[in-house]
């Protein structure tokens, strides 16, 4: 299941790739007729993909917003034009970082990124999909620091697989029912028993499913905490699946 925090974050990187921004939400009026060309570009260059790309209804307030917050003067030092908006992620510097990332997080929202995760969910084939009540708990649960790290990472160059098992981990802490329905799915639970496992993992438990999944062989102690977290929850370990 953290397959699908690695999409996510392929995503972001499609938008950290092309350009950045920081709005309110709503397209930026009174662009100059250059900063509307390169608005342009970049909406065009958003778009192309919608396949890599899933966020094209918000693209026109991301590169509107992005022009309109940076002006023209800047956009030109950082190498745009109306013919090239492409700038290397890893490469741009943290004032644009930060900026790009808070205008995803307005632009897209944190409600938009958590739908967005709930139907990868539905198409990966590494665990049970999560929930439209699972996305509500990530929108209520994680903070905009920790949507807006997430985010970030976009820009970083290294194993994307790490951090969405780092993210996952921090997901399954919060919302541990989304742990509870796929131990459900992995071992036959039901829900009370489910329930009883999720919110008794230890953290080590819940870094190793988050990493790898529960199915993978498991240290001798991880093992016995494990074991401990079933029986203790009046799981009667002769009928796991």
């Amino acid at each position: 299941m953290k397959k699908i925090f690695c999409l996510t974050l392929t995503a972001c990187f499609v938008l950290a790739a092309c350009g950045s921004s920081d709005g309110d939400g709503e397209s930026s009026d009174g662009l100059s007729s250059g900063e509307q060309a390169i608005a342009d570009a970049l909406t065009a260059e958003l778009i192309s993909d919608p396949e890599f790309f899933p966020f094209v209804d918000d693209a026109t307030c991301i590169s509107e917003t992005s022009v309109g917050e940076l002006g023209l003067d800047k956009l030109i030092e950082l190498g745009f034009t109306e013919t090239s908006v492409d700038i290397a992620a890893a490469e741009a510097p943290e004032e644009l970082q930060d900026s790009f990332t808070n205008a995803v997080l307005d632009c897209i929202g944190t409600s938009g990124l958590a739908d967005y995760i709930i139907e990868a969910s539905a198409e990966d084939d590494d665990g049970a999909p999560l929930r439209m009540e699972d996305a509500q708990c990530l929108v209520d649960s994680l903070s905009r620091e920790q949507w807006f790290e997430f985010v970030k990472t976009s820009f970083e160059e290294g194993d994307d697989e790490a951090f969405g098992a780092e993210f996952f981990t921090l997901i399954l802490k919060e919302c541990p029912q989304i742990l509870a329905n796929s131990l459900m799915e992995d071992t036959g639970l039901d829900r009370e028993q489910a329930e009883c496992v999720a919110e008794s993992l230890s953290e080590n438990l819940i870094d190793l499913f988050a990493s790898s999944g529960l199915e993978d062989d498991l240290p001798p102690d991880a093992l016995g905490d494990l074991i401990e977290a079933f029986v203790g929850c009046g799981v009667d370990l002769s009928q796991l699946e």
